[in-house]
């Protein structure tokens, strides 16, 4: 145990010092344990995975921080807690919402508001999408359109499924980018690449 806590703070130093192949080892790693993690605070596998990645995308964001701590570990499961938190707070605060414009009579604009967004925001999305190279367009086209799981993928395009993970980090990474460069908005627009 203590073997692979020294090689994981091993690897968070790597990552500050920029290394991806490090990044690639530990996102693996923990890929797959925060995943069921997060499943069970957020109950949505679609929601679990989009706060896994944005958990990765801190980490890299932060990597010069994380790696100092005492337990970088420890950082990962913190923050897909908070996120995961938030993210039920947000869906309370929605359904709350809902009730009460529900409880009108009179169709709200703000759902006129709301639908042109979500237009705007899936065309953005098709955007980016279009500005991915072939491969990866592919992948994310056949993940989040088609619906096919990363084995499915993988076994259609001949790649291995950790390929078809690090495509869709990457794109979703990109996307995530291009929009927020475009509009400003950050983790929110990432329910709406999971739910294409």
């Amino acid at each position: 145990m203590e073997e692979l806590l020294y090689k994981d703070k091993h690897l968070f130093k790597e990552i500050a010092d920029g290394d991806e192949t490090a990044f690639t080892q530990i996102f693996h790693e923990y890929n797959a344990r925060l995943f069921p993690f997060v499943c069970k605070i957020a109950r949505s596998e679609m929601v679990a995975e989009e706060i896994v990645q944005e958990v990765f995308l801190r980490l890299w964001v932060n990597r010069e921080e994380v790696a100092q701590m005492e337990h970088p570990v420890g950082w990962l499961y913190r923050v897909a807690s908070n996120l995961s938190i938030s993210y039920l707070r947000q869906l309370a605060g929605k359904e709350k919402k809902l009730q009460q414009l529900g409880e009108t009579q009179e169709p709200s604009a703000n759902n006129v508001t709301d639908a042109l967004g979500a237009k705007e925001i899936a065309a953005l999305i098709n955007k980016a999408v279009a500005l991915l190279p072939p491969k990866r367009q592919q992948i994310y086209q056949l993940s989040r359109q088609t619906g096919l799981s990363h084995k499915e993928i993988a076994g259609k395009l001949g790649l291995s499924q950790n390929t078809v993970k690090d495509q869709l980090v990457i794109s979703l990474k990109f996307i995530k980018g291009y929009i927020r460069k475009e509009t400003g908005i950050s983790i929110s627009i990432l329910v709406m690449l999971f739910n294409r």
